[in-house]
């Protein structure tokens, strides 16, 4: 299982002199980041590839010196939207030919421990989905990206606000085939500018997007997200 991790953006909500770049942004002890890998490698990764933007050396020289229970691949590139960042990451991924599925995620996702394992073995029971969502309660973030499953099943049939009203939002948890692939130039030159667009194009042509129902997790994108991730995990370790 390869994985790989988008962050790519910039982050400029929880930017501050502490912390200028956003996956070095510490929660309860830990850089977003390091949240990830260390989830990643609960998970039995085999190997995981990054993608930072062209201002955000100083994540990789942070974090490549640690140990880590897989090899790690940097890509320095900066991207137009997460979109570019995600097709870029699969292609990497896929680039020896691999199918996949392969397991991608924001870096600014937080959650339980072993949330990413109980993630890869549902998605693993529920078939060879396309894509397959981790999903969680839209909670207080700003803009989620609402899913509505079919009733009694994992397959995803609306996205976005023809899903709404809904219990779930996406996680920024992601397993996914190099099957989407067939759509990247397309969408590319469509001027698609965000992932949740690239999902809800997947969705309109038949490819099979499943969701997962997980633990809650934080999407951290503002200082007050930051108080309230760390609430979570401590309330998550008693």
């Amino acid at each position: 299982m390869k994985a790989g991790i988008l962050a790519a953006g910039r982050g400029e909500r929880l930017q501050s002199a502490a912390n200028p770049l956003k996956p070095l942004a510490k929660v309860h002890g830990r850089t977003l980041i390091e949240h990830v890998l260390h989830s990643l490698g609960q998970a039995g990764v085999s190997e995981v590839v990054i993608l930072i933007n062209q201002d955000s050396l100083a994540v990789r020289e942070q974090i490549a010196p640690l140990t880590w229970p897989f090899p790690m691949h940097w890509i320095v590139k900066t991207t137009p939207s997460s979109m570019h960042t995600f097709l870029h990451l699969v292609e990497t991924l896929a680039t020896d030919g691999t199918d996949g599925p392969f397991l991608l995620s924001t870096v600014d996702t937080i959650t339980q421990p072993q949330t990413y394992s109980r993630f890869l073995r549902a998605a693993h029971a529920a078939g060879a989905a396309d894509v397959t969502l981790a999903l969680t309660s839209p909670g207080e973030d700003e803009k989620p990206l609402l899913a509505r499953l079919a009733p009694d099943e994992s397959r995803v049939v609306a996205l976005g606000s023809s899903a709404s009203p809904s219990e779930f939002a996406t996680a920024g948890i992601y397993l996914v085939r190099a099957s989407i692939l067939r759509e990247a130039e397309a969408a590319r030159n469509d001027g698609l500018t965000a992932l949740r667009m690239f999902l809800g194009r997947l969705l309109d042509r038949g490819y099979r997007i499943d969701g997962i129902p997980i633990a809650r997790s934080i999407d951290v994108d503002r200082p007050a997200d930051i108080a309230t991730a760390e609430a979570f995990l401590r309330s998550a370790q008693s």
